[in-house]
């Protein structure tokens, strides 16, 4: 895939293109301390039939732009998706999202579903709407921050895989969880900490009243041994008129974990989108 920037005013957002001219296009939203580089393993079946966009969201990869709320909460991030995809001539496109990555594609969709010929969601939420939760997870998440500050980039990414979240990684054995944080490195220490200060679960503003608006057509993807994720999956597709969930023998991390199950399943729900 070929290395391209968009540049505005506020800095410049890194991504990668595999610059297929015909067809439909896909935009890939990564994770938390993800990158573009996730997606470098997408399969031939889709990008042989797919242009297939993939930014380093702010904080992250090689994308650079000024470290402040404006430019990292989350109007700040669904506007600058929107300048940049609008700078490219992306009209209408599917809309990939991970975990934080399914966070933007949501709170994206609620404003811009016009735009999507469909949505695919996996391991993610519509955000935090109990206020003693929204504070809790506000102040872990400020707790991660000094972590970072106060961490080497391997020892924080060392730390953050070590959590319950990602025992499927760590499951694989410890040369796989450390090949696994040498392939996110480097990271950008500042950027994810404004990453977490202004984006985190814990302050974004929780949608779950609006998943009605999303008339896209929506696959929820979501691991059998991921109860938290399980259980939102199953609130996200009942207040999304046109959704269904697809449950996978995976944790939250599918992309890493069982890469060939993820494809298949977006393979086979492209398919059908088509159909429709």
């Amino acid at each position: 895939m070929k290395s391209c920037y968009y540049t505005n005013g506020l800095g410049k957002l890194h991504y990668l293109d595999s610059g297929l001219a015909d067809g439909e296009t896909i935009v890939f939203l990564h994770g938390f301390t993800g990158s573009s580089r996730d997606f470098l393993v997408i399969p031939d079946f889709i990008t042989s039939r797919y242009r297939c966009l993939v930014p380093d969201l702010p904080g992250h990869g090689q994308t650079q732009v000024l470290e402040n709320e404006a430019v990292f909460n989350t109007a700040g991030q669904v506007s600058l998706l929107k300048q940049w995809l609008n700078s490219i001539g992306q009209r209408k496109f599917h809309l990939f999202g991970y975990s934080m990555g399914g966070r933007l594609a949501i709170q994206f969709a609620v404003q811009n579903s016009h735009l999507l010929q469909s949505l695919i969601l996996v391991s993610t939420t519509a955000g935090i709407t109990e206020e003693t939760s929204r504070l809790n997870r506000a102040k872990a998440d400020m707790q991660l921050v000094q972590r970072l500050e106060n961490s080497t980039p391997t020892d924080f990414l060392l730390s953050w895989l070590a959590q319950p979240l990602f025992q499927g990684i760590t499951n694989k054995g410890k040369d796989f969880a450390i090949a696994e944080v040498m392939r996110r490195l480097p990271i950008q220490s500042s950027g994810l900490a404004s990453s977490l200060k202004y984006f985190s679960s814990g302050v974004m503003p929780a949608v779950w009243h609006q998943l009605h608006t999303i008339k896209t057509l929506t696959l929820v993807i979501a691991g059998c041994k991921d109860q938290k994720y399980l259980d939102l999956g199953h609130q996200l597709i009942n207040l999304m008129p046109n959704s269904v969930l697809e449950v996978l023998e995976t944790g939250h991390s599918p992309l890493i974990e069982s890469p060939d199950l993820l494809w298949e399943q977006i393979a086979k729900f492209l398919k059908w989108s088509y159909q429709c």
